[in-house]
């Protein structure tokens, strides 16, 4: 299975941080945020495309083409015009049928990305948020699916969220662009199209840490420590036959 990675930003509220760097290598005490990203992709991932863009050079030269054992592939989204338009430059390197998509910047729990990643499904990762209006808010039936998502409302119909990981359907090619007000073309708003042609069934995420700010970083400093010790519990865990 393919990962596709977002990594294309600038992290314009993190200056002077991102002055020499693009967002995703902000270094988390000595491991840059996307390498963290990383290390809690799931086993079946076994090619990364990377879209790039700010300072991609960067990422190129501390990743190179394979990283402990996965290939990748560079895309150049040389402006920033959102996830749709990220998306639709890495079409044509898409094996299918399905694929997970992800943000290379926030810290994200590797149990989360493995129950993404067990079926045969669309799926979306959400959380409860605390500002809903300033997220991509959903509304799910009784078992889970969403029937109906709202990008930045001003009255938010829940406080569901999705956090940006998905596993997507080759479907999502065949959606027409959907536009924000500051012109970016977004994968959000084009969930209400892509359900119409194929569920999109929820997860509920136990972790998320969104790094947007100075403070984001000091605190993911705080954090990261104990989601490595426990991914590296996981990996060192015998294998249990079943019974």
């Amino acid at each position: 299975m393919q990962a596709v990675i977002l990594a294309a930003g600038q992290g314009v509220r993190l200056r002077p941080i991102t002055d020499d760097r693009p967002k995703p290598m902000v270094p988390i005490g000595e491991m840059p945020i996307l390498e963290y990203t990383f290390s809690i992709l799931p086993k079946v991932i076994d090619e990364v495309i990377l879209v790039v863009g700010y300072k991609q050079e960067k990422i190129r030269e501390h990743f190179g083409e394979e990283w402990k054992g996965r290939k990748i592939i560079y895309v150049d989204q040389p402006e920033p015009k959102g996830s749709a338009d990220a998306l639709e430059r890495v079409r044509t390197y898409i094996k299918g049928p399905h694929f997970l998509l992800m943000y290379g910047d926030d810290l994200y729990h590797a149990g989360d990305l493995e129950a993404c990643v067990k079926g045969t499904e669309q799926v979306m990762l959400v959380k409860e948020a605390e500002h809903p209006e300033r997220m991509g808010v959903c509304q799910l039936d009784d078992e889970g699916y969403v029937t109906d998502f709202v990008e930045k409302p001003k009255i938010p119909p829940s406080n569901l969220a999705s956090i940006g990981v998905f596993v997507l359907h080759e479907d999502i090619f065949s959606v027409a662009p959907a536009y924000l007000p500051n012109g970016e073309n977004c994968l959000a708003a084009q969930i209400p199209d892509l359900i119409k042609l194929r569920p999109l069934k929820t997860v509920r995420a136990q972790f998320w840490h969104p790094i947007g700010y100075p403070e984001d970083v000091e605190k993911a400093k705080e954090l990261l420590p104990g989601l490595l010790a426990e991914r590296q519990k996981k990996l060192e865990a015998p294998i249990t036959a079943p019974h």
